[in-house]
């Protein structure tokens, strides 16, 4: 199967990179030396939002990445897919974050909206917005639980990879990642988040490789399998959940937690990682999945040349 989404079978997206970091002075002279009147604001790359309330914080992230209608259009069918099996706080995405992405889909005008990866169970409780937001958790369709082979010709380690139907069937889709510890590959986030989309028997092949050195034995050959992985399809947009995350003893937890009260968005995957991975201390290059990720061309890990944003509210 080639691995496009429904809406690259008509057009190609061009995509835009390179740029400034972004801040306040920066923007004012932009403004003062536009001959022409006042400049249009540069939409930045990421947006980093710091938030005492993880649903505030999400909202204001998409807002100064250009407004969820830069994403998703009236009739969209939009896959959501969102780091929440695991029941410990810390392991899985903040709910108030998805709920902030979900309402905004829906003001939108998307058609549907699907759960690429089911929650765990008692996941929407956890938050005090749930009731209030009842009619948005109503409206999702979970997955479907089928998966389609994909060929993955530009893959270095990982040829071909069974992932969820549901990807393919979406016009838009959305990463939602928690950063976090991991056992083996010190870091998850938008990049390792997609092996949620992925079956048991895909998975293994990820930890054993053909040389079974055990679950953790082949770390160059699992960021590898990760990296070749989101070739199959890069999501229209990035939220990472840094409001509350475990430090130790991932991906499942329980662990100590670290608390940063962010909420960061992007428009690819590498470069939220390159980002992310400093609330655990690591700078993008430890974490190897970031660099071979940059290799495959799915964003730059190198933030001084992105426009990046960050506030708090």
């Amino acid at each position: 199967m080639n691995p496009m989404n429904r809406r690259s079978f008509l057009k190609k997206a061009a995509c835009v990179t390179g740029g400034a970091l972004l801040s306040p002075g920066p923007l004012t002279a932009l403004a003062q030396t536009n001959p022409q009147g006042p400049a249009l604001e540069t939409k930045p790359d990421l947006v980093a939002v710091k938030s005492k309330d993880p649903f505030v914080g999400a909202q204001k992230a998409l807002q100064e990445l250009g407004g969820i209608e830069t994403f998703v259009r009236s009739g969209d069918r939009v896959g959501i897919l969102v780091n929440s099996p695991f029941k410990n706080v810390g392991a899985s995405v903040n709910p108030d974050v998805v709920l902030a992405v979900l309402e905004k889909c829906l003001e939108a005008g998307a058609k549907e909206i699907r759960y690429l990866k089911d929650p765990h169970r008692g996941y929407w409780e956890r938050s005090p917005k749930s009731g209030a937001l009842a009619t948005v958790i109503k409206s999702l369709k979970y997955e479907s639980g089928d998966h389609v082979k994909v060929e993955i010709p530009a893959g270095v380690a990982l040829k071909e990879a069974s992932v969820a139907k549901d990807l393919f069937e979406c016009d838009v889709f959305i990463n939602v990642s928690v950063t976090k510890h991991h056992d083996g590959v010190r870091y998850s986030g938008a990049l390792k988040n997609m092996m949620g989309l992925c079956p048991f028997s895909t998975n293994s092949f990820f930890h054993w490789g053909t040389l079974r050195l055990g679950w953790y034995g082949d770390l160059d050959h699992l960021n590898q399998c990760i990296a070749d992985l989101n070739l199959v399809r890069k999501p229209n947009l990035c939220l990472s959940d840094a409001t509350a995350f475990i430090t130790e003893n991932g991906p499942y937890g329980p662990g100590k937690l670290g608390a940063s009260e962010t909420v960061v968005a992007s428009i690819n995957p590498v470069s939220q990682d390159a980002f992310c991975c400093r609330f655990l201390g690591l700078q993008p290059e430890e974490v190897l999945m970031i660099p071979k990720a940059s290799r495959h061309g799915l964003g730059s890990m190198n933030l001084s040349r992105l426009r990046v944003k960050s506030l708090s509210v």
